[in-house]
């Protein structure tokens, strides 16, 4: 959807004749033609306008953008962080699986130990045997 042909020229000219009324360009004293910078001077001419003005609103707007910056750095270190703390919950809930884990083990194992037939067969290896009577009370009389 490019212009062309006439009307870009037509584009052209409408303006250098709003350039001309601006200011931008000057008429020769006596002279009926508008002058017009042309080539290389004429470029020039336009990016020193348009970089005194770029810098002017590039200068304006630095606070915004460096508060931006600062703001996209502190995201940047909070998801860092963030991160972090999720690889350390992670790894000390496998730690806590692995410990409860190892608890449950030896807890069984202390209850299978602690049988009175696991006792007893603990107690032949060293010479001692279980009793077959049930143990009986002595009672002292008072007088």
């Amino acid at each position: 959807m490019g212009v062309r042909g006439p009307e870009l020229n037509k584009m052209t000219e409408e303006t250098v004749d709003e350039q001309a009324t601006n200011g931008a360009l000057r008429k020769e004293e006596g002279a009926d033609e508008v002058t017009k910078p042309r080539g290389f001077a004429n470029l020039l001419g336009r990016l020193d306008t348009a970089s005194e003005t770029g810098l002017k609103k590039v200068l304006f707007n630095m606070p915004i953008v460096l508060f931006l910056v600062l703001l996209a750095a502190l995201h940047i270190a909070n998801n860092h962080m963030a991160e972090n703390y999720a690889r350390r919950i992670t790894k000390t809930e496998r730690e806590v699986k692995q410990l409860r884990w190892q608890y449950m083990t030896t807890a069984s194992e202390l209850v299978k130990q602690s049988r009175q037939s696991e006792v007893a067969k603990l107690m032949s290896t060293q010479g001692i045997k279980e009793l077959r009577i049930p143990p009986y009370k002595i009672e002292i009389k008072k007088d």
